[in-house]
């Protein structure tokens, strides 16, 4: 299995590197679409994930190539942020701050990340809020700036955001994590990479009853629709299914027995459902369906997310085999 999961990563990994990403001297980007109003956007949490699946794919097919455009990807990111690597979005900062741990874990700007996202932790609140001056505090700021801060000399910090997102924010009927909350009310939304970041945060902290809770309850969410998960669409929504995959494998990885069995199982269905809806080389927004010409199959969120999906079938396999 792992030499099948293997071809079909890198057949998307060259899918999204050729029809998105443009590069120019010693700096790379990739645009938001291949074609339509917005094609050339630069979106700097979507190139987090597209350097975070970089380093993903050197782990498991390691090429001098690569390593090289991962360089020019990250140098794109220092002109595009002024050398600064912020955004006014701590969600964002997080994903880049996990892109960073993977291509330059020792590096001034993934340091830079885990100071300022453990000084934005709101006290009274005991989380991280959303943006600068919001009110709003949700999962997909606060997984990825627990597993920022884990390995850090902030881990107290990331269990407390942990234990936030458990006690604040997990459905008590379903055990999934629901959005956020926002003065005070909780947003009741369910979408798939607020399970993977509960589930990937549980894990970097050692946590995996937490995980394996989380794992469950994406079996039993997913269980009526063939294990497939739900789908979110293009733009943003395009990378939802793929982050959830991603923490997956690793709770494939790093889990035991069923629970492992479980993660695993989901990942790959997923990946298979993609693989079967290609055409043309271009994945689908919703595994349920052929990938169009047009719409939301143009994104490279969408195209991004299905590769992740590929990379993790990878990682799961090799937990499976090794």
């Amino acid at each position: 299995m792992d030499a099948i999961a293997q071809h079909r990563a890198a057949a998307a990994e060259d899918a999204v590197i050729a029809a998105y990403v443009h590069r120019y001297g010693p700096v790379a980007w990739a645009h938001a679409a291949t074609a339509g109003d917005g094609a050339p956007t630069w979106h700097y949490w979507w190139h987090a994930h597209l350097v975070h699946a970089l380093a993903e794919a050197e782990r498991h097919r390691p090429a001098r190539a690569r390593r090289r455009l991962i360089a020019q990807v990250l140098h794109g990111v220092t002109l595009r942020t002024a050398g600064t690597w912020i955004t006014p979005f701590y969600d964002d900062i997080a994903w880049m701050g996990l892109a960073l741990a993977e291509t330059r874990p020792r590096g001034h700007a993934r340091a830079r990340i885990a100071r300022l996202l453990a000084g934005a932790v709101d006290p009274a609140v005991g989380a991280l809020p959303w943006r600068t001056r919001s009110v709003l505090y949700n999962a997909p700021a606060n997984g990825p700036a627990a597993m920022v801060l884990a390995p850090s000399r902030h881990r107290a910090l990331a269990q407390q955001l942990s234990t936030w997102m458990g006690a604040t924010l997990d459905d008590p009927d379903t055990g999934l994590v629901r959005d956020g909350i926002e003065h005070g009310v909780v947003r009741p939304d369910l979408w798939t990479y607020n399970q993977g970041v509960a589930i990937g945060a549980a894990l970097a902290l050692g946590d995996a009853r937490r995980a394996a809770g989380v794992v469950h309850a994406v079996d039993r969410w997913c269980a009526a629709d063939d294990g497939l998960f739900p789908a979110a669409g293009g733009g943003d929504g395009g990378l939802f299914a793929g982050i959830l995959a991603r923490y997956l494998a690793l709770a494939a990885i790093h889990l035991d027995g069923p629970d492992a069995e479980i993660a695993r199982r989901l990942v790959h269905r997923n990946a298979e459902a993609l693989w079967m809806g290609r055409r043309e080389g271009r994945f689908p927004a919703d595994p349920r369906r052929a990938a169009r010409p047009t719409g939301d199959d143009r994104d490279l969120s969408v195209q991004l997310g299905a590769w992740i999906t590929l990379e993790a079938d990878v990682a799961a396999s090799r937990g499976l085999t090794s």
